[in-house]
């Protein structure tokens, strides 16, 4: 076999490889988030309060607002 055809292969079969156990952990941390799913909403609200606090919060302003108080 060519060498460089055998390097390509090897490669490629190596990137298939970190590519399976990528998914494989991927896969199991999903499982874990579900095992527990309280523990993935406090993590969620968290990431979401973890903001800086002088960042608005996105809201529109209510400037030519019809029905403004």
């Amino acid at each position: 076999m060519n060498a460089l055809a055998s390097y390509l292969v090897e490669d490629h079969i190596n990137t298939l490889l970190a590519e399976s156990a990528a998914n494989r952990q991927a896969q199991l941390a999903r499982r874990s988030d579900r095992a527990n799913p309280l523990a993935s909403a406090v993590r969620t609200v968290r990431s979401l309060l973890a903001g800086p606090a002088d960042k608005p919060l996105g809201l529109p302003t209510l400037t030519d607002y019809p029905y403004r108080s």
